[in-house]
């Protein structure tokens, strides 16, 4: 398991280099991944843990003093969390997030921001964007079923195609809440094949947008099960001498979708064509949808989200 998210993780983190710097200048990423574990000063953490966390997990160890100064510690795990971001997450931890009772805490953020292979465009002030391209259009179900269409699926790709993101839109107003509860990641890597995304002539309409999003994963792992990890119950004694618990573990990230990207022209193969004639299809997205991000060669989703409407003024 470890092997395969070292891979995994070499693999998407390599993406996100930006090239051509000024020499001496600080590297920024395209997409940033963010680990690390902040541990009580007073614990003295095994070397062959240490070890094993940076080798295998890209994710080290810094002690902070929880216990007396908790304050002082999230201001400090803030200000790296920052510095790793671009400034992006600027108050990755809230007032109260740790405590003097803090033992250990696992930090994990993620930062994205990409330019399209092909940039969309802007009329006047307002939030859509627009363009026209040759992009994979699909459904789900998928074509080979020949049932009616519950909502199609476009793939926009980013630059050098080694990401994606891809839009689900419901052809009803009200079809994402069904498709919410039905849809999952098989699903997902069925209807995306190639033998359902045809490459199609598309005019695409849709928002600008930037989502910031923080989870508190303790409630999330403590649904799934995972409950003897934040409880005295907790064996972590190949960490750390001594009693031992997960305190606090949190998740935040950025998606920022813009109209901006390079010049080039983006898209492969042919277009859909009847009887000799190019079709062009429309793809509005003003309803709810859902989007996901994919890292193109190894199928990850990494970043998976839904966009609605805010609540009418009444």
């Amino acid at each position: 398991m470890r092997i395969m998210y070292h891979y995994l993780f070499e693999e998407i983190y390599k993406e996100g280099e930006y090239k051509n710097l000024e020499p001496n200048h600080k590297m920024k990423r395209s997409l940033q991944l963010v680990n690390r574990l902040y541990g009580e000063e007073t614990v003295n953490f095994y070397d062959d843990y240490l070890d094993h966390c940076e080798e295998w997990c890209f994710a080290s160890l810094r002690s902070v003093d929880f216990k007396n100064n908790p304050e002082a510690a999230r201001e400090k795990i803030n200000s790296w969390v920052a510095s790793e971001t671009d400034n992006q997450l600027k108050e990755f931890l809230d007032q109260g997030d740790v405590s003097k009772d803090t033992s250990l805490a696992l930090i994990s953020a993620v930062y994205f921001k990409k330019k399209w292979v092909k940039a969309f465009t802007k009329k006047g002030n307002g939030a859509a964007m627009f363009k026209t391209d040759t992009l994979p259009l699909g459904t789900i179900p998928h074509r080979q079923h020949q049932l009616p269409t519950e909502a199609r699926i476009l793939e926009i790709p980013y630059e050098n195609n080694h990401l994606s993101m891809l839009i689900i839109l419901p052809e009803t107003i009200d079809g994402l809440p069904k498709l919410v509860k039905r849809i999952t990641y098989e699903k997902i890597i069925k209807c995306t094949q190639p033998d359902n995304m045809i490459p199609t002539e598309v005019n695409v309409e849709m928002p600008s947008f930037k989502l910031q999003e923080k989870y508190d994963l303790e409630k999330a792992l403590t649904a799934l099960g995972i409950t003897d990890l934040f409880s005295d119950k907790c064996d972590l004694s190949g960490m750390a001498p001594g009693p031992l618990k997960l305190s606090k573990v949190v998740h935040k990230c950025v998606v920022e979708v813009d109209e901006k990207g390079t010049d080039a022209e983006g898209g492969a193969g042919g277009v859909v064509q009847t009887d000799g004639k190019k079709i062009t299809e429309s793809f509005i997205v003003k309803s709810p949808f859902l989007f996901f991000i994919r890292h193109n060669s190894t199928k990850s989703i990494l970043f998976w989200g839904r966009v609605t409407p805010p609540p009418p003024v009444i």
